[in-house]
């Protein structure tokens, strides 16, 4: 059995899975800071809003680490102890299973079969901005009761394939050039998030239809953490399932 030594060096990142009992899940992230040997590392002791996290004595969990233009690995550990490291708190991992790797990607891609739209800014013409007057005007009589919006945001619609913390793939029959800034939502888990990315991918399927690859940008924070639980359940479920 390959380990430690072949794949993983001091300051590493390393994330730790945590599967609790009442299904709720989370991933801790840690740092090498000494392999032992083949079987055995110690990493920092994770922290979670602001404290050190309580990794359970002589508990296996599962980590995962990406090592860069290669993939992202999946190992079993078990916590053997707390200890003090170079005066940093810390906790002695030893190997319990194989580390294979699981993917290239650095971010986990589960499939997602919903729906989204595509967000455009579009200014109103004159015309319609006239109409809109006209409209108003019948309900308040006076121009200084009300303020018109010249622009409005349309929406195109798109289904979604798949995603990840790092971006989402999706069908459209919109054609992008790769490097297009776009703005968009889709719906994750029974609610609506807004998304900015750039197109990194795109594909023509059919005569009408293109598969659109997109790198998110900026994410709230609320937002990524509705990424993350439901990629990270789809993964934790996986693994439970022995598909990784």
């Amino acid at each position: 059995m390959e380990g430690f030594e072949k794949y993983l060096n001091i300051a590493d990142e390393v994330d730790i899975m945590v599967f609790k009992n009442n299904n709720e899940s989370l991933t801790l992230t840690s740092f090498v800071y000494e392999v032992t040997n083949s079987t055995q590392l110690i990493l920092s002791n994770p922290i979670k809003d602001g404290v050190l996290y309580p990794l359970e004595k002589r508990y296996t969990y599962y980590f995962r680490f990406f090592i860069e233009n290669n993939g992202m690995y999946l190992f079993k550990g078990i916590m053997n102890e707390r200890i003090t490291y170079d005066n940093l708190p810390s906790v002695r991992i030893e190997l319990e299973s194989d580390i294979k790797r699981i993917q290239r990607r650095k971010f986990f891609r589960v499939g997602l079969i919903s729906v989204g739209h595509f967000l455009f800014e579009k200014r109103l013409s004159d015309a319609e901005i006239e109409q809109i007057r006209e409209r108003m005007l019948r309900k308040y009589k006076n121009e200084n009761e009300f303020i018109i919006d010249e622009t409005i945001t349309e929406k195109v619609g798109f289904d979604t394939l798949d995603l990840s913390g790092g971006g989402l793939k999706v069908i459209s029959h919109l054609e992008f050039q790769c490097g297009d800034f776009v703005e968009g939502e889709f719906k994750i888990s029974g609610s609506w998030v807004q998304f900015k990315g750039e197109v990194t991918r795109i594909e023509k399927k059919d005569t009408k239809r293109f598969e659109v690859g997109i790198k998110f940008l900026e994410l709230d924070s609320i937002t990524q953490s509705k990424i993350v639980a439901y990629v990270f359940e789809v993964e934790r479920n996986l693994i439970k399932k022995g598909l990784m």
